[in-house]
């Protein structure tokens, strides 16, 4: 099972928020092709990384949000 994780980073130096849980997918296919459909939204943008793997992001001026998927939530 693989979950759809959203996490938010404040540039201010605030407290960051703890990611929270989307959706749950069987394989990580299907959640990938979430990231795809998500990555079609204005200001999203499908981003490879070698930390997150296939990753959605979307950056303002105070905060950066995040779509990621993972096997495991308490590997976080």
């Amino acid at each position: 099972m693989y979950s759809l994780i959203i996490a938010v980073m404040f540039t201010s130096g605030t407290n960051p928020e703890l990611p929270l849980l989307m959706e749950s997918y069987k394989t990580l296919n299907e959640c990938r092709l979430e990231l795809v459909e998500i990555s079609k939204l204005p200001e999203y943008e499908l981003v490879v990384s070698p930390l997150l793997s296939y990753s959605v992001a979307k950056e303002t001026e105070d905060k950066t949000t995040m779509a990621f998927c993972v096997k495991n939530m308490k590997s976080i």
